[in-house]
This record gives structure tokens, C-alpha cells and sequence, in this order.
């Protein structure tokens, strides 16, 4: 890969607050949270994240399965699915039970607000930053939805209608195989694997969408283990990652590769070349955050096979040119990319079921 020197950075000149949750004691700072999941119209966090923050402590039992809490009025206990939280004798019910997402346990705003506040030591402030995400969708009492939802009328079709979309991310080079490298030494296959994981964090947290990336770690994979990776994803949206270099210190900007109209199974280009939809609602999330998009282009893609599945190669900018670099060499900068891919890709899913539907 190409090799340029660039002598000058410019500072990101705004990172986006990602935090959406604030908690604390009153009368102190709150702390913000930015891993926060949504499931069912409410906001879940991780209990480890959380407890420290209220003056509390807890641990895991593994043997017994659950999650002791030491609070000043004894030991909490409580269970992933159960509805109960037991503190000695007393049992109290809970509306969402405490569940495992991504590989950690976490509990609802509900629980924090209603259960975890009446443990703490003095009166918890809470305040969530993103409330339009955790709306609930479906107003009414329990018994409302279920009935709401057994008198939905079957469908004939035979079309399977997915609840959540299975996405894959294929994350450029990787391991003796380091991409472009910038100025400052930041390497392509960092920042792709990056931006990857934080799409990936993103569609978990915010939709609790399967994701699949094809590399998880800095190892090389040749295109044949690539390949199969992604046949054993079934995946049903496919994104790249990549970013670029040039002999030029002039071309910036990020570029959407699709491929070839005739390489579409249909033969030829039709308004189900998703792809070409994918690349469009992208460019406009990205645009949308300020991010620059030079264009859509149509092009090979024979590392990734034929087909129709919706594909979309980003080349998130240019390792060589000096305001691409400071952007995609920093936390911050890779955070934004990530935010604005999840953007496009959300949009493009959510049109996608509309239309199913």
C-alpha cells in the first residue's frame, strides 16, 4: 500500500455527545453513559457500570445465577428473567427483569429509578439524554398488547418478514496486512476495525440487530476466508470498510462503491438494486453529520461475489490528505463515522420492512 508523509494535522473541531443516559447521587456530579441499549421502548445498562456510580457494590454468583447487591439496607438478590427483586424476606416485584445483552448483565431505567433509588444511600437523579428512543411505542397496559397483538390478521404470504435484520461488516485488512498508513502512523486496518465494532455496538444497543463482523481482532484473512465467513453470516446487508491513500496530498473525502449494474441478478439495473439504495441513504446520513461524501461509483466488487445482496463498499477518506486523517485518526473522529453509517443503515432497514409490510 501506498506510503505518504503529511506534515500537518487540524484538531476535530467538534465531537458529537454520545452520552444518553446521566445518573448520580444528588448533589453530586452524574456520571454519562454512553452503552446503553434499548429493548422494548426502554433503556437497559450494565449493572456493574451502574452500582459504583450510587455508592452500591454488587457481584455475580455463578453457581447460584444471581447478582447480589450490598446495599445500607442489607443484601439485594436479584436473577436474569426473574421479576422479583429479594431483599431478606421481602420479595418486590419488578415490571422488566434484569436480562444479559452483548455478554454483560443489565438493568432498566425502571429498575434504576424505582428500585435501585429506594437502596442507595440519598436520592438518585436520572435523566435520560436520548428520550425519543425509549418512547414506548405501544401505549397501553400489558393485557392491551397482547390482545393487540393476537387479533393482528395472518398473512398468506409466503415471504418469511424478519423482525431484525442480519448485518455484516467486513472490516479491510488486518494483521501483516495493515492498508494505507497515515502521517501519524494510524494504520488502515485500525481505523476500519474501529469503525466497524462501533457500527456494530450501535446497531446492537440502539435495534438489537445480529451483526457479523468477518474480523474481530487485528489477524489477516486471505478473500477465500473472507468469503466464507460472510456465506456462513446469513447476512442479508453487507457493508466494507476501507480507507484510501493517494500520491496526491489533494483527494479527500469519503467514496461508495457498488457494483455494476450487469453484476446485479437481475442482469441489469432496476429499482430493486438495493445496493445502489443502501450507497444513497448512506451518502445522506453521512452528509447529514458533516461528514463529506465525494460520490457513488459503480465498480467491481470480485472479493465479494455476484449477487444482489445489498453491498456497499465505504472508503471512509483518505489517509493522505490532512483533514480525512485528522478525522479517521482519532476516537472521536472514528465514533462519528460509526454513528453516521449506523444512521444510513437503520433507514435503510426501516424502509425496507415498510415496504415489506
Amino acid at each position: 500500500m501506498i506510503r505518504f508523509v503529511v506534515f500537518l494535522l487540524i484538531l476535530l473541531a467538534a465531537a458529537p455527545a454520545g452520552a444518553v443516559v446521566e445518573i448520580g447521587l444528588e448533589g453530586q456530579p452524574p456520571q454519562r453513559f454512553e452503552e446503553v441499549y434499548h429493548r422494548e421502548g426502554r433503556a437497559y445498562l450494565a449493572i456493574d457500570d451502574v452500582l459504583p456510580v450510587l455508592g452500591l457494590s454488587g457481584r455475580w454468583l455463578s453457581v447460584k445465577h444471581v447478582y447480589q447487591i450490598s446495599t445500607p439496607s442489607g443484601v439485594a438478590v436479584i436473577s436474569p428473567g426473574s421479576h422479583f427483586l429479594r431483599l431478606g424476606d421481602q420479595l418486590t416485584p419488578l415490571g422488566r427483569p434484569p436480562c444479559f445483552i452483548d455478554g454483560r448483565l443489565r438493568i432498566s431505567e425502571d429498575f434504576i429509578q424505582r428500585h435501585l433509588a429506594g437502596l442507595a444511600s440519598g436520592p438518585v437523579f436520572y435523566r435520560n439524554l436520548d428520550p425519543g428512543q425509549t418512547d414506548d411505542p405501544n401505549p397501553g397496559s400489558e393485557l392491551d398488547r397482547l390482545f393487540a397483538f393476537l387479533l393482528k390478521p395472518d398473512s398468506d404470504s409466503t415471504e418469511e418478514v424478519h423482525t431484525a435484520t442480519r448485518i455484516a461488516i467486513d472490516p479491510g485488512h488486518g494483521g501483516e496486512d495493515p492498508g494505507a498508513i497515515g502521517a501519524d502512523g494510524v494504520k488502515e486496518k485500525t481505523v476500519t476495525l474501529a469503525v466497524a465494532q462501533g457500527v456494530e455496538k450501535q446497531l446492537k444497543m440502539r435495534q438489537d440487530m445480529p451483526v457479523f463482523l468477518t474480523r474481530d481482532d487485528d489477524y489477516f484473512l486471505s478473500r477465500e476466508q473472507r468469503l466464507q465467513n460472510l456465506a456462513r453470516s446469513d447476512a442479508e446487508l453487507l457493508l466494507v470498510l476501507h480507507a484510501q491513500a493517494s500520491f496526491s496530498s489533494e483527494p479527500h473525502g469519503l467514496v461508495l462503491f457498488v457494483r455494476p449494474s450487469e453484476e446485479v441478478a437481475s442482469g441489469a439495473l432496476s429499482l430493486h438494486d438495493d445496493s445502489m439504495r443502501l450507497a444513497e441513504t448512506l451518502k445522506a446520513s453521512l452528509e447529514a453529520a458533516g461528514l463529506p461524501v465525494a460520490g457513488i461509483l459503480r465498480a467491481p466488487l470480485l472479493p465479494l461475489g455476484r449477487g444482489d445482496l445489498p453491498t456497499v463498499l465505504v472508503e471512509m477518506g483518505y489517509l493522505t490528505h490532512v483533514d480525512d486523517q485528522a478525522r479517521l485518526s482519532v476516537k472521536e473522529g472514528q465514533k462519528a463515522m460509526s454513528a453516521a453509517l449506523f444512521e444510513g443503515i437503520n433507514t435503510f432497514v426501516q424502509t425496507k420492512q415498510k415496504e415489506i409490510l
